[in-house]
């Protein structure tokens, strides 16, 4: 990815400590929303370096009304803001109308602002409007910017097209999209070779799953995972290359599906515990255990909002081989 200069950097950071007493002393005075526009305004010109008479529009009309700011280059809008008073606490509610109307117009990028603080939102339109925060970062600490980050919503980094290869850059390299991949079929098989090849023990693949969730991956990352896989539309969930294999599953694998094969419904990850407690399973963690059965099975189970079920493939295949969940 291409990053800005040595040079480039200093002349943002230089222009950004000019400006930080000026938003200090105007947070103090509690300016209100029309005095901050007046500071923003500088802003976009002096650290941001639009041309703030034909590139910067104010009041942009949307459907029959008006956003706070638009950022206009060579006739098209790319950039829509939303401004809010000097001292006013950012709320993502804040930005949803900014959103809504940047989807309307086709414009991929929204900015939600005080003056202090800065947010830029990468619009989404898949079935319904959304919004994902890409970058934030605040004008009254100098010390704590990342110029990469602010360098993207410069007017040379817009007009290359930097900002879109930085968001790709920086969702290439997303804690839960290298954790998909560390947990995809080859890794692990892979990991399973190298790790018996080194103990001289023939581990399996859940054995590696289970160490990796419960010992070596972050907690927070597995929750960030499994929240954007429930997202994921299931035509893109992997599925088995060479058949589904249940046999050598373990014995809390196989009585997850035996709760799952019951089921008309799907069922909860609480309820799923409950029904293992009432049996008398002993576990610490079934997220190993989920992973290596998804690794298994692939689209074959599916999480939606917190509940796990199973196909009627899978149901079927499962009746035939009334050994593995009875």
């Amino acid at each position: 990815m291409r990053k800005p200069t040595q040079s480039q950097i200093a002349k943002l950071r230089e222009a950004v400590e000019f400006f930080t007493p000026v938003i200090k002393r105007s947070l103090q005075n509690k300016s209100n929303e029309a005095d901050t526009r007046i500071i923003i305004n500088d802003l976009l010109e002096k650290v941001f370096g639009y041309d703030k008479y034909f590139e910067v529009t104010a009041e942009h009309m949307v459907k029959s009304t008006y956003v706070d700011y638009a950022i206009v280059i060579d006739g098209k809008a790319e950039i829509l803001i939303e401004v809010k008073s000097m001292d006013s606490n950012l709320k993502q509610d804040h930005i949803r109308q900014t959103v809504n109307y940047a989807a309307s117009e086709g414009v991929k990028w929204a900015i939600l602002t005080n003056g202090c603080e800065w947010q830029l939102y990468r619009v989404i339109v898949d079935k319904q409007v959304d919004k994902e925060l890409f970058l934030k970062f605040s004008l009254l600490d100098p010390e704590s910017i990342d110029y990469t980050d602010l360098y993207v919503l410069t007017r040379e980094s817009l007009r290359k097209g930097l900002i879109v290869e930085y968001w790709e850059y920086k969702n290439a390299l997303k804690p839960s999209v290298v954790l998909n991949v560390l947990l995809s079929q080859p890794v692990i098989d892979k990991l399973r070779r190298e790790v018996s090849a080194a103990s001289g023990y023939k581990v399996t693949s859940e054995e590696i799953v289970d160490i990796l969730v419960s010992k070596v991956i972050r907690p927070e990352v597995i929750r960030e995972s499994s929240t954007a896989q429930r997202k994921m539309p299931k035509k893109v969930i992997p599925r088995p290359s060479q058949g589904i294999d249940i046999d050598g599953l373990t014995p809390m694998q196989c009585e997850i599906l035996k709760i799952l094969k019951e089921a008309n419904t799907p069922v909860s990850l609480d309820r799923i515990k409950e029904i293992l407690m009432e049996r008398g399973a002993e576990f610490r963690s079934l997220a190993g255990t989920f992973r290596g059965l998804s690794i298994r099975l692939g689209g074959e189970i599916s999480c939606e909002d917190g509940s796990y079920s199973i196909s009627d493939y899978m149901k079927n295949l499962l009746e035939e081989k009334t050994d593995v969940v009875e």
